[in-house]
């Protein structure tokens, strides 16, 4: 595939642009072509960066939209290589959310665009955590963003009565700031983690791949960083070729500029939803992009290694 602007290869057939194009001004021409429309009415909303006014893409902020399931410690959690829920004996209470505010190429957990009337109540999730064997609660998606509301109203009535339990978020951090800095205090109340999934550095290659920008989430990210940095960790997926060593010292430096000491875990890509095209990350370029990370930051994991090995 040539890439549409200068005609050199292009290793996505859907992104159809060079990985320096992609970083550059004229991938926005793109974005268009390439993000869904938003089809569902709403009214104006203020719970993540997009802040929709008339229609949005992940639909209306229906609270309680979701699927929980309980999963033996210690989990697949992005985090377990450092958190502290890793070394308990029991459960997670993983809580699924249904709706997403990124529109993200490469999404690994696509399939939740399909699903957006499972209602559960607070009391029914208030039950599942009555259980002494669950130890600690992440809220994951699609992302909880869309759905913070009733995500904290729940994560607070679960420690008036359980102190014992930790509570974690993995998001893509693009959050309403009130609202992610009050997640970051029940984190940091229960000793859980906020994990931000930082796709890229470069603002055209983020839209390219999500369909929105990244200031929202640089500016939680600093803010709950400086407030909560006992909390804060990060995770970036390794697309093939355009999340690169380039890409990854930039994002490193940035999270060093809040604290060289953030745990930091880049992720071995697979193919899947619209990014099907490329391949798993090639080995030179995981251990190219974790010696960019380490110039900047003491704490560097390399997650889903066994797609290197399969």
């Amino acid at each position: 595939m040539d890439c549409v602007f200068c005609g050199r290869y292009a290793p996505s057939k859907l992104l159809s642009v060079c990985v320096d194009c992609a970083k550059s001004e004229k991938a926005l021409e793109l974005i268009d072509k390439i993000h869904s429309k938003p089809d569902v009415q709403v009214k104006y909303c203020k719970l993540c960066a997009n802040e929709c006014k008339g229609f949005a893409l992940c639909g209306k902020p229906l609270y309680g939209n979701l699927t929980y399931y309980e999963d033996p410690l210690p989990t697949n959690c992005c985090n377990s290589w450092f958190c502290k829920g890793s070394k308990l004996s029991g459960t997670n209470l993983a809580v699924f959310y249904y709706g997403c505010n990124f529109d993200c190429v490469f999404c690994q957990n696509w399939t939740h665009k399909n699903v957006n009337k499972n209602f559960v109540s607070l009391e029914e999730l208030l039950e599942a955590v009555k259980n002494r064997r669950v130890r600690c609660i992440c809220h994951f998606g699609g992302s909880p963003e869309p759905q913070l509301p009733f995500a904290l109203k729940f994560s607070r009535k679960v420690l008036e009565f359980r102190e014992d339990i930790m509570i974690c978020w993995e998001w893509n951090g693009a959050g309403s700031s009130a609202l992610a800095l009050k997640a970051a205090e029940l984190s940091f109340k229960s000793n859980g983690t906020v994990k931000f999934d930082l796709k890229a550095h470069s603002k055209p290659l983020h839209l390219l791949l999500t369909g929105r920008d990244n200031e929202r989430v640089r500016r939680n990210f600093e803010l709950i960083g400086s407030r909560f940095p006992e909390v804060i960790s990060a995770t970036t997926l390794l697309v093939p070729y355009y999340i690169d060593e380039e890409e990854i010292e930039s994002i490193a430096a940035f999270i060093a500029s809040v604290d060289e000491s953030i745990p930091y875990s880049l992720l071995v890509f697979h193919p899947d939803y619209r990014l099907r095209d490329l391949p798993v990350t090639p080995k030179e370029q995981v251990f190219r992009c974790y010696k960019a990370a380490k110039k900047h930051l003491k704490n560097v994991n390399i997650g889903n290694l066994h797609l290197l090995l399969s």
